[in-house]
């Protein structure tokens, strides 16, 4: 295992030779637990109003807005579990012949799209993604069963959008494939 700076703040790619499949290893992990962010801020905000309700019903004869309040909090709670046991349970492995997608928690489901689909790679990053280092990945394919893949939480996303577009050209020259656009261009 060789592990390179990318240049990019300090932060570091791994990539791996895998002698048996001759395949360079550029990605493997699961997403950046920061995607959930936003949501996390939302919840903790939804939960402060909740349990500032069961306060100022505590001192009420009916114990039922106490116990929906406190009923709140809990299933914010369990929502927040769910959302960072589902980031931690996704597995992306994107190496130079295909692009494998790894995710669920009681169902698990495993998708891939060889390299050589790979059509368009583009990254979007909202400014606090930015300031932590990670983005979006939007991957396009010609893979009729997932034409678009959308990876959240991807470290280092413009080295690996650039990485992939040269990968997919790479692996489409090996196999002999010409890309041809029908329709509009």
């Amino acid at each position: 295992m060789q592990e390179r700076d990318d240049g990019q703040r300090g932060r570091n790619v791994m990539t791996t030779f895998s002698q048996e499949a001759g395949q360079v290893i550029e990605f493997q992990g699961s997403p950046n637990a920061a995607i959930n962010l936003p949501y996390f801020l939302k919840c903790g905000c939804a939960a402060v109003l909740a349990a500032g309700a069961a306060y100022g019903t505590a001192g009420l004869a009916s114990p039922w807005p106490l116990v929906a309040s406190l009923l709140a909090v809990v299933a914010i709670g369990a929502t927040v579990a769910s959302r960072a046991a589902t980031t931690a349970y996704t597995e992306i492995v994107i190496d130079s012949v295909r692009l494998t997608y790894r995710y669920g928690i009681l169902t698990r489901r495993v998708a891939s799209v060889e390299m050589y689909r790979i059509q368009n790679v583009e990254c979007v990053s909202d400014w606090w993604e930015r300031l932590l280092g990670f983005g979006t990945l939007v991957v396009e394919s010609s893979d009729v069963s997932h034409p678009r893949w959308v990876l959240r939480g991807m470290n280092n996303v413009e080295s690996l959008r650039e990485w992939m577009n040269r990968a997919a050209i790479a692996r489409r020259d090996v196999k002999g494939i010409r890309e041809v656009n029908m329709g509009r261009v």
